[in-house]
């Protein structure tokens, strides 16, 4: 018998056996890992054991949430072929099976169109896994705010009324320790140019009529066509492929409907609310933020009651693993496929997947 060896590593491990024909090896890294178990349910020699999901994921303790046992793992990549967030690989001879056409994969994707993407970052602000970075670049403000700002000296007290009105913080009061020879606290006021929207609030309130504003860009709008206020901005919407989780948070919420992602599962999460503790297990380890505990609007009803959106959920089950009291059930009716298993064997196995 060839004999396997595992191999810990930060933030996870591998288990390998290197015989003469080939070389396998199973990899599992903790930190794409969400906990959802898929790897545990079908491994077909119940080599693979869940951690304490629950209280990892509210940081009650620091494990890893699962391991393998080498001496029952057969290395035949199930649990690789089924991960949906590439927390497992197997490589045999030094090729991932996730590259290899006779293995199956579950295919998960998202998409983005940067011709119809406006930029407004709000993908970039709903992602749980800080998966999306908006790169934007916008024309020099004061290609459009235009105007001058005139501060009569004479007039000026540099009492800092003008200051304090100011909603853009763009007028300075120069100040310096008042000596004998110099016994002025305040030397001088400017006006900061690259701040300034010449809104003429200062005018407004200064109490010696010591300021005059002009403001250029009104007029100057007329006559700028639209096209030309919005030609410089520029940018993209990346993702990082490898961090997100295929939730649908950023397809779901985009203005201008330039995502969209495909999930691995469908289905429906079936929750027992008579039954659920709210102690949140569920809600810390969800890597979509799909569940949530909104604050009862009876104010008899003592405990809050759980919910989730559908739309938000890649049925991983990473909440169901979690729940200590069975109260959340994942009903899986498609797995989307980007390479079917052919094997009666493989295709057994991720029937399994179906009946959670």
């Amino acid at each position: 018998m060839i004999e396997q060896v595992k191999e810990t590593f930060e933030n996870g491990f591998r288990i390998y056996r290197d015989g003469k024909i080939e070389t396998r090896e199973l990899l599992w890294n903790d930190e794409p890992c969400v906990g959802c178990g898929i790897c545990a349910d079908i491994c077909p020699v119940e080599a693979i054991a869940m951690g304490p999901l629950g209280a990892i994921a509210k940081g009650d303790i620091i494990a890893p949430k699962l391991d393998i046992d080498e001496e029952k793992c057969v290395l035949c990549g199930m649990c690789a072929s089924a991960c949906p967030f590439n927390a497992m690989d197997l490589k045999i001879n030094g090729k991932s099976i996730k590259e290899d056409e006779r293995y199956p994969k579950i295919k998960r994707d998202i998409k983005i169109s940067q011709d119809k993407c406006v930029l407004c970052e709000q993908c970039e602000m709903v992602c749980p896994q800080s998966a999306i970075e908006v790169e934007k670049t916008l024309a020099e403000r004061s290609k459009f705010v235009i105007g001058e700002v005139n501060i009569n000296k004479e007039k000026c007290v540099l009492c800092g009324i003008c200051a304090d009105y100011c909603p853009a913080d763009a007028i300075d009061l120069k100040y310096c320790y008042p000596t004998p020879s110099n016994p002025k606290p305040i030397t001088d006021i400017e006006v900061n140019s690259d701040k300034c929207v010449y809104c003429k609030v200062c005018e407004f309130v200064c109490p010696h009529n010591a300021i005059e504003v002009i403001c250029y860009k009104c007029p100057m709008m007329k006559r700028i066509p639209k096209a030309e206020l919005y030609k410089d901005i520029n940018g993209k919407t990346v993702v990082d492929k490898d961090a997100c989780v295929t939730c649908g948070w950023c397809a779901f919420i985009c203005p201008a409907e330039a995502i969209e992602v495909e999930k691995p599962f469908k289905g429906e999460v079936i929750i027992d609310v008579d039954a659920c503790n709210a102690c949140g297990a569920c809600v810390a380890i969800c890597p979509c933020g799909a569940l949530e505990f909104p604050m009862p609007k009876d104010k008899a009803e003592k405990v809050p009651r759980l919910i989730i959106n559908q739309n938000l959920c890649v049925l991983c089950g990473a909440c169901s693993k979690a729940c200590p009291i069975n109260a959340i059930k994942v009903k899986r009716t498609e797995i989307n496929f980007e390479r079917e298993p052919v094997a009666i064997a493989w295709k057994e196995a991720f029937k399994k997947l179906m009946n959670q």
